[in-house]
């Protein structure tokens, strides 16, 4: 390829992306190889074009490798000879149950990436044509629907952030032929070769038969993809209605009780929402599925589904929940003061002021009680047991170890529940003009 027709693609997708975008930090997940190489001369090109754009490139240190430190330094010489500055994060990779060292070292990367994110910054990513028709046969061999086999696209804005892919119309060879064309190499991942990974397999043994056999399959792929991905998105205008109808974002949980739970395909697209509120990459179909199935068994059930990252989907009452395991192994009586906090374990204790609470500014936190003990919330006729509370006021089995009593500073009455509920004592406890309630946050 000319280098003069190098440069136009180059300058073609930066001007796509300046159209898509407004200025914005564009970072780029820098591995070395040849598809990351272009997509930081791209970002590149960008700042030239409009100077009211930056770029950071973050080569992240898998720590598995014994050539790292070749990745790590031939990223920092291209940095510096583009003149873009570098981040190097070095990753925490844990394997094992269940998990393969490619599926953790994938969400450890995209954690590491976006943790370079704010709300100014798009995240560049380097995947290319030849990826998309992987991944869709990847997607079908483990089963995947519509939404696993529409592959990716240009642009993607979530909670994650904005996500940019521009190369999806190149293909590897092409993406090789331009950076050599502008003078730039690449370093060449050892690890592509390795048959115990199945992209590698896909990629090296099933692809090229195909491609002998069948004529012009890569765009049928990709074609197949496309359609999938248009009949995903007409399925989730509809199924977005019903999660959004159900899902309860104060508390991450989905009220079961505002769902047809026999409506098997619809339940699937709801949960799998869901599911995507925590979940860096897509919710694997026997997760969505697990969810499913705890919609439909009885309330009581103990079950608990675990995702990535220390969450877990669980289920009380008509709810189900996704959270991560805490800990509070508070005991005895804590003292607490208007503007200061309170760290106990995983939770952070506060007075947070409002117009309908106690008028003490000084409280004390007890934990010491049992379910059995009697309280009476200000707005009810008759006290209740601590029990039959917690289940009246909704709070999780797995939340109630967090909850304490709390009594006025003075006079030691109980004028508050945690942050359920204050007494009809604490209604009329206190001298302060001002009154609290009591806020307990997850560290």
């Amino acid at each position: 390829m000319l280098k003069e027709k190098a440069e136009q693609v180059v300058t073609e997708l930066a001007q796509k992306i300046i159209s898509s975008i407004g200025p914005s930090k564009l970072v780029v997940g820098l591995s070395g190889g040849a598809d990351s190489t272009l997509v930081l001369l791209i970002a590149k090109k960008v700042t030239e074009l409009d100077p009211r754009y930056t770029a950071l490139a973050v080569h992240c240190i898998h720590g598995l490798d014994a050539d790292d430190p070749i990745w790590f330094n031939h990223c920092h010489r291209l940095c510096e000879s583009v003149g873009v500055e570098i981040r190097t994060p070095k990753l925490n990779i844990v394997y094992g149950n269940g998990r393969s060292p490619e599926e953790v070292s994938r969400a450890e990367r995209y954690r590491a990436l976006l943790d370079n994110l704010d709300e100014h910054s798009v995240l560049l990513l380097g995947h290319q044509a030849d990826d998309q028709i992987e991944s869709f046969l990847l997607a079908l061999k483990r089963g995947s629907g519509p939404y696993g086999l529409s592959g990716m696209r240009f642009m993607v804005r979530d909670d994650r952030g904005t996500l940019i892919r521009p190369l999806l119309e190149l293909h590897k060879s092409e993406i090789i032929d331009i950076i050599e064309s502008l003078g730039f190499s690449h370093v060449f991942d050892i690890s592509n070769t390795y048959m115990k990974f199945e992209r590698n397999f896909i990629r090296l043994k099933v692809l090229p038969l195909l491609r002998e056999r069948f004529h012009g399959i890569d765009k049928s792929i990709i074609r197949s993809s496309k359609l999938c991905a248009y009949e995903h998105d007409l399925a989730m205008r509809y199924a977005r209605e019903a999660y959004e109808r159900a899902f309860d974002r104060d508390r991450l949980r989905l009220d079961i009780s505002k769902l047809e739970i026999s409506d098997e395909p619809l339940m699937l697209s709801v949960l799998r929402l869901f599911l995507y509120e925590k979940l860096i990459m897509t919710p694997e179909y026997n997760a969505v599925l697990d969810a499913l199935n705890l919609c439909r068994i009885s309330p009581d059930q103990n079950t608990v589904i675990p995702l990535e990252d220390g969450y877990e989907v669980r289920r009380f009452r008509n709810f189900l929940y996704i959270v991560r395991p805490s800990v509070c192994n508070a005991h005895g009586q804590y003292e607490l003061e208007a503007g200061q906090k309170l760290r106990i374990d995983d939770y952070i204790y506060s007075l947070e002021a409002c117009d309908d609470g106690f008028a003490c500014d000084r409280v004390i936190l007890d934990f010491d009680y049992s379910g059995a003990m009697k309280l009476h919330p200000e707005k009810r006729a008759h006290s209740r047991e601590v029990k039959k509370l917690f289940t009246e006021y909704s709070v999780p089995a797995w939340e109630r170890n967090s909850i304490c009593l709390v009594r006025a500073k003075d006079s030691d009455k109980v004028i508050g529940f945690g942050y359920l509920f204050i007494t009809r004592e604490g209604a009329f406890e206190g001298v302060s003009f001002q009154r609290y309630r009591l806020k307990i946050e997850r560290a």
